[in-house]
Protein backbone atom coordinates (compact mmCIF):
# COMPACT_ATOMS: atom_id res chain seq x y z
CA UNK A 1 0.00 0.00 0.00
CA UNK A 2 1.36 3.43 -0.98
CA UNK A 3 2.12 5.77 1.91
CA UNK A 4 -0.28 8.76 1.63
CA UNK A 5 2.42 11.30 2.54
CA UNK A 6 5.37 9.98 0.51
CA UNK A 7 4.10 11.79 -2.58
CA UNK A 8 4.45 15.20 -0.91
CA UNK A 9 8.01 14.48 0.18
CA UNK A 10 8.75 13.40 -3.39
CA UNK A 11 7.27 16.60 -4.86
CA UNK A 12 9.54 18.73 -2.68
CA UNK A 13 12.65 16.57 -2.93
CA UNK A 14 12.96 15.42 -6.55
CA UNK A 15 15.83 17.77 -7.27
CA UNK A 16 16.42 21.25 -8.72
CA UNK A 17 14.70 20.62 -12.08
CA UNK A 18 11.76 18.41 -11.14
CA UNK A 19 10.79 19.50 -7.62
CA UNK A 20 8.22 22.22 -6.97
CA UNK A 21 6.36 23.95 -4.17
CA UNK A 22 3.27 22.32 -2.70
CA UNK A 23 -0.09 23.81 -3.55
CA UNK A 24 -2.17 25.21 -0.71
CA UNK A 25 -4.33 22.07 -0.71
CA UNK A 26 -1.29 19.75 -0.76
CA UNK A 27 0.35 21.61 2.13
CA UNK A 28 -2.90 21.42 4.09
CA UNK A 29 -3.16 17.65 3.59
CA UNK A 30 0.50 16.98 4.38
CA UNK A 31 0.54 19.06 7.55
CA UNK A 32 -2.75 17.54 8.69
CA UNK A 33 -0.92 14.21 8.64
CA UNK A 34 1.84 15.68 10.77
CA UNK A 35 -0.61 17.01 13.35
CA UNK A 36 -2.65 13.81 13.49
CA UNK A 37 0.45 11.70 14.04
CA UNK A 38 -0.17 9.65 10.90
CA UNK A 39 2.99 10.95 9.24
CA UNK A 40 6.14 9.03 10.15
CA UNK A 41 8.78 10.87 12.19
CA UNK A 42 11.27 10.55 9.33
CA UNK A 43 8.77 12.17 6.98
CA UNK A 44 8.11 15.00 9.44
CA UNK A 45 11.79 15.94 9.49
CA UNK A 46 12.05 15.61 5.72
CA UNK A 47 8.95 17.75 5.16
CA UNK A 48 10.11 20.57 7.45
CA UNK A 49 13.66 20.65 6.08
CA UNK A 50 12.61 20.49 2.43
CA UNK A 51 10.10 23.29 2.92
CA UNK A 52 12.82 25.41 4.49
CA UNK A 53 15.41 24.52 1.86
CA UNK A 54 13.09 25.56 -0.96
CA UNK A 55 12.03 28.75 0.88
CA UNK A 56 8.38 28.51 1.82
CA UNK A 57 5.76 29.83 -0.59
CA UNK A 58 2.64 31.79 0.47
CA UNK A 59 0.49 28.85 -0.65
CA UNK A 60 2.44 26.43 1.54
CA UNK A 61 2.23 28.75 4.53
CA UNK A 62 -1.50 29.31 4.05
CA UNK A 63 -2.12 25.58 3.68
CA UNK A 64 -0.24 24.79 6.88
CA UNK A 65 -2.05 27.53 8.83
CA UNK A 66 -5.44 26.27 7.64
CA UNK A 67 -4.47 22.72 8.66
CA UNK A 68 -3.62 23.97 12.16
CA UNK A 69 -6.91 25.84 12.36
CA UNK A 70 -8.84 22.72 11.39
CA UNK A 71 -6.90 20.69 13.96
CA UNK A 72 -7.78 23.04 16.83
CA UNK A 73 -11.39 23.40 15.63
CA UNK A 74 -10.81 27.06 14.90
CA UNK A 75 -13.91 29.17 14.57
CA UNK A 76 -14.26 32.96 14.85
CA UNK A 77 -15.43 34.17 18.23
CA UNK A 78 -19.04 35.27 18.27
CA UNK A 79 -18.71 38.51 20.17
CA UNK A 80 -19.74 42.10 19.72
CA UNK A 81 -16.26 43.15 20.79
CA UNK A 82 -13.45 43.50 18.28
CA UNK A 83 -10.02 42.45 19.49
CA UNK A 84 -6.43 42.21 18.29
CA UNK A 85 -4.70 38.86 17.88
CA UNK A 86 -1.13 39.48 19.10
CA UNK A 87 1.13 36.41 18.70
CA UNK A 88 4.27 36.29 20.87
CA UNK A 89 6.69 33.52 19.94
CA UNK A 90 10.16 35.00 20.63
CA UNK A 91 11.72 33.65 17.44
CA UNK A 92 14.91 35.72 17.47
CA UNK A 93 17.96 36.01 19.70
CA UNK A 94 17.88 39.77 20.28
CA UNK A 95 14.85 39.79 22.56
CA UNK A 96 15.42 41.47 25.91
CA UNK A 97 12.46 42.73 27.92
CA UNK A 98 9.00 42.45 26.32
CA UNK A 99 8.05 46.13 26.38
CA UNK A 100 5.27 45.29 23.95
CA UNK A 101 3.49 43.46 26.78
CA UNK A 102 3.15 46.81 28.55
CA UNK A 103 1.95 48.35 25.27
CA UNK A 104 -0.75 45.69 25.00
CA UNK A 105 -1.86 46.19 28.60
CA UNK A 106 -1.90 49.96 28.08
CA UNK A 107 -4.26 49.48 25.14
CA UNK A 108 -6.38 47.10 27.20
CA UNK A 109 -6.72 49.78 29.88
CA UNK A 110 -8.19 52.03 27.20
CA UNK A 111 -10.83 49.70 25.82
CA UNK A 112 -8.96 47.70 23.19
CA UNK A 113 -9.19 43.95 23.70
CA UNK A 114 -5.94 42.04 23.22
CA UNK A 115 -5.52 38.28 22.82
CA UNK A 116 -1.93 37.04 23.07
CA UNK A 117 -0.79 33.50 22.52
CA UNK A 118 2.78 32.25 22.72
CA UNK A 119 5.38 29.54 23.03
CA UNK A 120 7.36 29.06 26.21
CA UNK A 121 10.87 28.20 25.04
CA UNK A 122 14.41 29.09 26.08
CA UNK A 123 15.81 32.52 25.24
CA UNK A 124 19.53 33.17 25.29
CA UNK A 125 19.45 36.81 26.39
CA UNK A 126 15.94 37.85 27.26
CA UNK A 127 12.73 37.05 29.10
CA UNK A 128 9.68 35.29 27.71
CA UNK A 129 6.34 37.03 27.65
CA UNK A 130 4.72 34.37 29.81
CA UNK A 131 7.37 34.81 32.51
CA UNK A 132 6.57 38.53 32.69
CA UNK A 133 2.77 38.38 32.88
CA UNK A 134 2.77 38.82 36.65
CA UNK A 135 4.54 42.19 36.18
CA UNK A 136 1.36 43.61 34.63
CA UNK A 137 -1.03 41.75 36.92
CA UNK A 138 -1.83 38.91 34.52
CA UNK A 139 -1.57 35.12 34.43
CA UNK A 140 -1.92 32.62 31.58
CA UNK A 141 -5.30 31.02 30.88
CA UNK A 142 -5.78 27.30 30.36
CA UNK A 143 -7.82 26.95 27.17
CA UNK A 144 -9.31 28.71 24.16
CA UNK A 145 -12.68 28.66 25.90
CA UNK A 146 -11.23 30.38 28.97
CA UNK A 147 -9.42 32.90 26.78
CA UNK A 148 -12.65 33.76 25.02
CA UNK A 149 -14.54 34.04 28.31
CA UNK A 150 -11.87 36.32 29.76
CA UNK A 151 -12.04 38.62 26.74
CA UNK A 152 -15.77 39.00 27.28
CA UNK A 153 -15.29 40.38 30.79
CA UNK A 154 -11.74 41.74 30.61
CA UNK A 155 -9.58 43.35 27.94
CA UNK A 156 -6.50 41.11 27.96
CA UNK A 157 -5.89 37.39 27.74
CA UNK A 158 -2.73 35.31 27.28
CA UNK A 159 -2.87 31.64 26.26
CA UNK A 160 0.25 29.45 25.98
CA UNK A 161 0.47 27.31 22.85
CA UNK A 162 0.81 24.16 24.97
CA UNK A 163 -2.69 24.81 26.35
CA UNK A 164 -4.46 24.78 23.00
CA UNK A 165 -2.20 22.86 20.60
CA UNK A 166 0.48 20.80 22.36
CA UNK A 167 1.22 18.90 19.13
CA UNK A 168 2.27 22.15 17.51
CA UNK A 169 4.50 23.02 20.46
CA UNK A 170 6.09 19.58 20.09
CA UNK A 171 6.71 20.32 16.42
CA UNK A 172 8.35 23.66 17.25
CA UNK A 173 10.65 21.88 19.68
CA UNK A 174 11.99 19.76 16.81
CA UNK A 175 14.16 22.79 16.06
CA UNK A 176 16.61 21.60 18.72
CA UNK A 177 17.08 18.38 16.72
CA UNK A 178 16.99 19.80 13.18
CA UNK A 179 19.28 22.70 14.09
CA UNK A 180 17.24 25.29 12.15
CA UNK A 181 13.84 26.95 12.40
CA UNK A 182 11.05 25.68 10.18
CA UNK A 183 7.93 26.98 8.48
CA UNK A 184 6.09 26.19 11.72
CA UNK A 185 7.85 29.14 13.39
CA UNK A 186 6.19 31.35 10.78
CA UNK A 187 2.83 29.58 10.62
CA UNK A 188 2.23 29.72 14.36
CA UNK A 189 1.96 33.52 14.20
CA UNK A 190 -0.90 33.37 11.71
CA UNK A 191 -3.06 30.81 13.52
CA UNK A 192 -5.33 33.51 14.95
CA UNK A 193 -7.02 30.92 17.20
CA UNK A 194 -10.08 33.03 18.07
CA UNK A 195 -10.58 34.50 14.61
CA UNK A 196 -9.77 38.15 15.28
CA UNK A 197 -10.30 40.58 12.41
CA UNK A 198 -6.86 42.09 13.05
CA UNK A 199 -3.51 40.38 13.62
CA UNK A 200 -0.45 42.36 14.75
CA UNK A 201 2.76 40.43 14.26
CA UNK A 202 6.49 41.01 14.27
CA UNK A 203 8.99 39.44 11.88
CA UNK A 204 12.68 38.95 12.60
CA UNK A 205 13.79 38.56 8.96
CA UNK A 206 12.44 41.25 6.59
CA UNK A 207 12.05 38.75 3.71
CA UNK A 208 9.23 37.09 5.65
CA UNK A 209 7.10 40.23 5.66
CA UNK A 210 5.90 39.75 2.07
CA UNK A 211 5.41 36.02 2.73
CA UNK A 212 3.09 36.68 5.67
CA UNK A 213 1.11 39.34 3.83
CA UNK A 214 0.59 37.07 0.82
CA UNK A 215 -0.43 34.14 3.03
CA UNK A 216 -2.79 36.40 4.99
CA UNK A 217 -4.52 37.34 1.76
CA UNK A 218 -4.87 33.69 0.77
CA UNK A 219 -6.44 33.03 4.18
CA UNK A 220 -8.83 35.97 3.68
CA UNK A 221 -7.55 37.67 6.82
CA UNK A 222 -9.46 41.00 7.01
CA UNK A 223 -6.73 42.94 8.81
CA UNK A 224 -3.01 42.30 9.23
CA UNK A 225 -0.18 44.51 10.43
CA UNK A 226 3.46 43.41 10.15
CA UNK A 227 6.67 45.05 11.35
CA UNK A 228 10.29 44.02 11.66
CA UNK A 229 10.46 43.66 15.42
CA UNK A 230 13.18 42.77 17.90
CA UNK A 231 13.27 39.03 18.50
CA UNK A 232 10.53 38.60 15.93
CA UNK A 233 7.97 40.19 18.24
CA UNK A 234 5.41 42.87 17.40
CA UNK A 235 7.44 45.55 19.12
CA UNK A 236 8.57 48.77 17.47
CA UNK A 237 12.26 49.62 17.77
CA UNK A 238 11.93 53.23 18.75
CA UNK A 239 15.56 54.03 17.87
CA UNK A 240 15.11 53.14 14.20
CA UNK A 241 12.90 54.22 11.34
CA UNK A 242 10.29 51.45 11.01
CA UNK A 243 7.85 50.57 8.26
CA UNK A 244 4.42 49.24 9.17
CA UNK A 245 2.99 46.99 6.46
CA UNK A 246 -0.76 46.61 6.54
CA UNK A 247 -3.50 44.72 4.76
CA UNK A 248 -7.08 45.93 5.13
CA UNK A 249 -9.62 43.90 3.14
CA UNK A 250 -6.79 42.88 0.75
CA UNK A 251 -5.68 46.49 0.22
CA UNK A 252 -2.01 46.91 1.10
CA UNK A 253 -0.44 50.04 2.53
CA UNK A 254 2.89 51.01 4.09
CA UNK A 255 3.50 53.78 6.61
CA UNK A 256 6.82 55.13 7.87
CA UNK A 257 7.40 55.58 11.59
CA UNK A 258 10.31 57.85 12.56
CA UNK A 259 12.76 57.11 15.38
CA UNK A 260 12.82 58.92 18.70
CA UNK A 261 15.85 61.13 18.09
CA UNK A 262 16.18 61.89 21.80
CA UNK A 263 17.49 58.39 22.47
CA UNK A 264 21.11 57.78 21.59
CA UNK A 265 23.25 54.65 21.83
CA UNK A 266 22.53 51.24 23.29
CA UNK A 267 20.14 51.34 26.21
CA UNK A 268 21.29 49.59 29.36
CA UNK A 269 18.79 48.28 31.89
CA UNK A 270 18.33 45.14 34.03
CA UNK A 271 16.73 42.33 32.04
CA UNK A 272 14.40 41.26 34.83
CA UNK A 273 10.65 41.01 35.22
CA UNK A 274 11.03 43.09 38.38
CA UNK A 275 12.35 45.99 36.30
CA UNK A 276 9.43 45.62 33.89
CA UNK A 277 7.02 45.67 36.83
CA UNK A 278 8.64 48.77 38.32
CA UNK A 279 8.19 50.65 35.04
CA UNK A 280 4.56 49.52 34.74
CA UNK A 281 3.80 50.47 38.34
CA UNK A 282 5.44 53.89 37.98
CA UNK A 283 8.04 53.14 40.62
CA UNK A 284 10.79 54.22 38.25
CA UNK A 285 10.84 56.34 35.13
CA UNK A 286 12.75 55.10 32.10
CA UNK A 287 12.61 57.34 29.02
CA UNK A 288 13.60 54.53 26.66
CA UNK A 289 11.02 52.13 28.09
CA UNK A 290 8.29 54.76 27.90
CA UNK A 291 9.13 55.50 24.28
CA UNK A 292 9.08 51.80 23.36
CA UNK A 293 5.73 51.27 25.10
CA UNK A 294 4.14 54.34 23.54
CA UNK A 295 5.60 53.65 20.09
CA UNK A 296 4.31 50.09 19.85
CA UNK A 297 0.91 51.07 21.25
CA UNK A 298 0.71 53.85 18.66
CA UNK A 299 1.13 51.40 15.80
CA UNK A 300 -1.71 49.23 17.14
CA UNK A 301 -3.89 52.33 17.53
CA UNK A 302 -3.20 53.27 13.93
CA UNK A 303 -4.07 49.78 12.69
CA UNK A 304 -7.39 49.79 14.49
CA UNK A 305 -8.32 53.15 13.05
CA UNK A 306 -8.52 54.90 16.42
CA UNK A 307 -5.93 57.28 15.02
CA UNK A 308 -5.77 58.12 11.33
CA UNK A 309 -2.24 59.54 11.13
CA UNK A 310 1.12 58.48 12.52
CA UNK A 311 1.38 61.70 14.53
CA UNK A 312 -2.11 61.34 15.99
CA UNK A 313 -1.40 57.72 16.95
CA UNK A 314 1.79 58.67 18.77
CA UNK A 315 0.08 61.51 20.59
CA UNK A 316 -2.73 59.17 21.63
CA UNK A 317 -0.17 56.64 22.88
CA UNK A 318 1.59 59.33 24.95
CA UNK A 319 -1.71 60.43 26.42
CA UNK A 320 -2.60 56.86 27.38
CA UNK A 321 0.77 56.34 29.08
CA UNK A 322 0.61 59.61 30.99
CA UNK A 323 -2.91 58.81 32.18
CA UNK A 324 -1.73 55.38 33.28
CA UNK A 325 1.05 56.91 35.39
CA UNK A 326 -1.26 59.62 36.78
CA UNK A 327 -3.81 57.03 37.92
CA UNK A 328 -1.46 54.62 39.66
Amino acid sequence: MTDPYAEYIRILGRGPTKSRHLTQEEAHFAFSGLLSGEMADLQVGALLLLLRYRSESPEELAGIVSAIRDYINHSPVKTSHEFIDWPSYASGKSRRLPWFLLSAKLLAENGLKIFMHGFNSHLENGLLTEDCLWAVGEAPVSSLAEAQKKLETDSFSYLPLRNFCPKLQETLEIRSVLGVRSIVNTAVKLINPLGAKLIFLGIFHPAYIALNIAAGNLLNQPGLGVIKGGGGEAERNIQKSIKLYQVKEKQEQVTNWPPDVRLKGKQDYPVTAEYLAAVWQGKLRDEYAASMIIGTAAQALYMTGRAITVGAAEEMGRSYWQNHLDNI
